[in-house]
């Protein structure tokens, strides 16, 4: 019996979230366009490796390293949905919490949306974009009110423009 090669993913830097494809080692630098500044975040699909059939669904974080979120976006409609990790006090196992969604994550117009990272390190949210059109939203979790008093968090989306 022969033993499978390593995954790409169990090669990962633990704590990284760098994907296989993105990965790099130290001895090779980051891609550049020759500008000075960085290259732009890969976006989440061009993430997806090599043999990924593209789904109904791309995924991508924020790049802020305090950030414990993943977004999700339908590509074809643009609903966009996030998640984190949460252990509760006394609590051995941790939790996925997913936050309910603002009418302005809903489904937009068909398109082929896509989430895009900025570099920017501080940054909790992520860009939409629709590769059809141009247009472009940055999505988030704010609080937001709810019916009856108080605040929940919930996903929210600024209005898509080019």
């Amino acid at each position: 019996m022969t033993a499978a090669a390593p995954s790409a993913y169990a090669q990962a830097p633990a704590g990284g979230n760098e994907s296989p494809s993105t990965a790099t080692s130290p001895a090779e630098p980051a891609p550049s366009t020759g500008q000075g500044a960085p290259d732009p975040a890969p976006s989440a699909a061009a993430e997806a490796g090599p043999g990924m059939e593209p789904g109904p669904y791309v995924f991508g974080s924020p790049p802020s390293a305090q950030a414990n979120r993943l977004y999700s976006v339908n590509v074809r409609t643009g609903e966009v949905s996030a998640c984190q990790f949460e252990r509760p006090e006394g609590s051995v196992i941790g939790v996925t919490k997913c936050f309910p969604r603002d009418s302005s994550a809903g489904p937009s117009e068909t398109g082929t949306y896509d989430l895009i990272s900025t570099r920017y390190s501080g940054e909790t949210g992520i860009f939409r974009v629709n590769a059809e059109t141009g247009q472009m939203s940055v999505c988030y979790v704010r609080d937001m009110p709810k019916e009856g008093g108080g605040t929940e968090p919930s996903v929210v989306c600024t209005k898509a423009s080019h």
